[in-house]
């Protein structure tokens, strides 16, 4: 291997060591000039300090005179060692800064910084090409060094800013690739304008690095290959690619973004009506949700003959078949193509036969118009391999086993539940993971052995929106996921497939079928709760409030038939419980609300209605302000304790 060249001259850094000890001997002298002074001179410390400069610094006033010979001296060796010291020490000094400048002009610091580099780009030639791919590198915070051939832009341009790397060499030198640090790089790019140098440069970088990343530069089309077969791992040609440029510029008048919905199966009946106007298909673009810009791959399909190729390449490979059947699932069979064609009357021609044909959803719809139209149409899919969605649904617990049995005999697996509960800006969430009959079978069997974990479960439900919830549900294909979609509304469960918090929220306040009614009745009396019960409702707990502390005291009930509404009157003839809720219920003066729930909305209303005929009720989920209003403004009731 050759040795290096340095072009630029290395000068190595001082040491702070070469001034370090002038310095103590500097300060070592002053120290002995002051404890002499004031020992052998007889001088206060003020004097002795003044003293001992204005000697050293060989001025001397003549102020403060030796009188004795062993003062006479002392102050020889202080002059002596002072004038000695202190031009030495300063000497030193000038001469360190003048090598620290010479190191920061001569470009050896340049150098060092070059030598450390590493994980970085080493790019050969800063032409315009050049220029242009390194300011896209900065921009990206990529660390560079550049290989320039032309020693007057290396000097004259890039060296003024101390930001940019750059040698000026020949990169086809072995010497000034390794000076570059390509042993070190993560890759190397070519972008001189001679396809011969990039072509020798290709080698030398594949002989030093054999395992480094190469992109180089082809200013021919013919020299493409012999780039690859010299190891370039990527070659780019501005003259195709420009070519391309210029031609999508070119037909920006007849070209049409199409958006659809249909299966693999269907391509070729897509493609025929495209080609048959003379119209080209450009691309494809899928929207996986998880990305924000689309998922796109050229076609440039013009032929029928192109399109045969393809799909019995499809045929003879199931592997791949199968991989492009799991994108079209990922996506619910939406996806986009650019289309161009002769002229605009063509295109639309083309989009009129295509929404025809029960394929199109959309000409030149941007992304967010794109999402609204899968929702609309398909299931944005989560995960590629296994299609998901969200389903949000109403029903009871006695429905949780037709629910199950319509998602588990489609092959698909329950993930979770999601509840929606009053005051909680976010579900409550729990993992289920229920893809077998067996486990639903086994839950159920212990929540009938359970009646406390039954009535808890009841009253989750009901607390949420009256039985609203949701489910993430997989499935194995997204045909399976629609069918299960269709099963659940045509049972009535289904209230929406992957709607968001907010469309969730209206749902609740559309179908909820939970309210909280105020009530003003005498102690003692369960007519309120009789109505409720008669008209089909269930009673989740009774709230009492009392004036001036405003505090709230909640009992909870669950109160869901007639036999649990005679326990309760039953507790309440006990003496204690009766003596507690009367007067509970005269310090509230005799108001009280109960959350009450129902099978539907028309339940609901049904019972306020009769409650409001007896006389009993004050007013239907009202704010917290205005239950204290009506509570603060009631008359006292009469207070009497037994």
């Amino acid at each position: 291997m050759q040795t290096p060249k340095t072009p630029i001259p290395f000068v190595p850094s001082i040491p702070f060591s070469v001034i370090r000890y002038p310095i103590i001997a500097v300060v070592g002298l002053l120290i002995y000039g002051i404890i002499g002074s004031l020992l052998i001179m007889r001088l206060d410390i003020i004097n002795s300090i003044y003293f001992t400069v204005i000697t050293t610094a060989t001025v001397g006033y003549g102020d403060i005179s030796p009188q004795s010979p062993i003062q006479k001296f002392f102050v020889i060796t202080l002059v002596l060692g002072g004038a000695s010291l202190i031009a030495y020490a300063f000497t030193l000094i000038i001469m360190v800064v003048s090598m620290t400048v010479e190191d920061i002009t001569s470009g050896a610091r340049h150098r060092r910084m070059i030598r450390g580099a590493k994980n970085h780009f080493v790019l050969c030639g800063y032409g315009r090409v050049g220029s242009a791919v390194h300011k896209e590198l900065l921009k990206r915070n990529q660390n560079v060094i550049i290989i320039e051939k032309n020693p007057t832009i290396v000097e004259k341009e890039l060296w003024d800013d101390p930001g940019v790397l750059a040698i000026p060499g020949d990169a086809t030198d072995e010497s000034v690739m390794i000076e570059a640090g390509i042993k070190k790089a993560r890759g190397v790019i070519i972008t001189t304008g001679e396809d011969v140098d990039n072509l020798f440069i290709t080698l030398t970088a594949r002989e030093i690095h054999p395992e480094i990343w190469i992109v180089t530069r082809a200013s021919k089309k013919v020299n493409i290959k012999r780039l690859y077969r010299s190891g370039a791992n990527k070659v780019i040609s501005p003259e195709s690619s420009g070519a391309e440029d210029i031609y999508f510029a070119a037909i920006q008048p007849t070209i049409m973004k199409i958006t659809e919905m249909h299966e693999v199966a269907d391509i070729r009946k897509e493609s025929e009506i495209i080609l048959k106007h003379g119209c080209a298909l450009e691309n494809i673009e899928y929207h996986l949700p998880e990305f924000k810009e689309p998922l796109a791959r050229k076609i440039g399909i013009t032929e029928m003959n192109q399109l045969d190729r393809f799909l019995d390449s499809l045929d003879k490979d199931p592997k791949r078949k199968k991989s492009l059947e799991r994108i079209y699932e990922s996506v619910s069979g939406i996806h986009s193509h650019w289309i161009s064609g002769p002229d605009k009357e063509t295109l639309e021609k083309v989009a009129k036969e295509l929404k025809k044909e029960g394929f199109l959803l959309g000409v030149d719809l941007d992304e967010e118009e794109i999402k609204e139209v899968a929702r609309k149409y398909g299931r944005l899919v989560e995960v590629v391999i296994k299609p998901e969605i969200k389903i949000t649904e109403t029903h009871d617990v006695s429905d949780i086993r037709a629910e199950a049995e319509i998602i588990l005999k489609h092959g698909c697996t329950l993930k979770d539940i999601e509840y929606y509960l009053p005051g909680f800006h976010e579900p409550l969430k729990r993992k289920v993971d229920l893809s077998e009959t067996g486990e639903m079978e086994r839950f159920l069997k212990r929540l009938e052995e359970d009646s406390a974990r039954m009535e808890a479960l009841e009253r989750l439900y009901t607390l949420s929106g009256g039985g609203i919830h949701s489910h993430h549900i997989t499935g194995p294909d997204t045909k399976s996921l629609g069918r299960v979609e269709e099963e659940l509304k045509e049972r009535g469960f289904l209230l929406g497939v992957n709607l968001s918090q907010e469309e969730i929220v209206k749902k609740i306040k559309e179908y909820g079928r939970v309210s909280e009614l105020l009530l003003r009745h005498d102690p003692g009396s369960t007519d309120d709760k009789n109505i409720i019960i008669n008209h089909g409702g269930r009673i989740l707990d009774s709230k009492h409030y009392l004036p001036g502390l405003e505090q709230v005291v909640t009992r909870k009930l669950y109160l869901k038939d007639y036999e649990d509404l005679k326990k309760c009157e039953e507790e309440y003839k006990k003496p204690d419980a009766k003596r507690s809720l009367d007067t509970l219920s005269q310090i509230s003066r005799n108001i009280h609300s109960h959350t009450v729930s129902a099978a539907d909305v028309k339940t609901i209303a049904k019972i306020i209605k009769a409650l409001d005929k007896s006389g009993e009720l004050l007013g239907v989920d009202l704010p917290e302000k205005g239950i204290w209003d009506i509570v603060e403004s009631a008359e006292p009731a009469g207070f009497c304790v037994e």
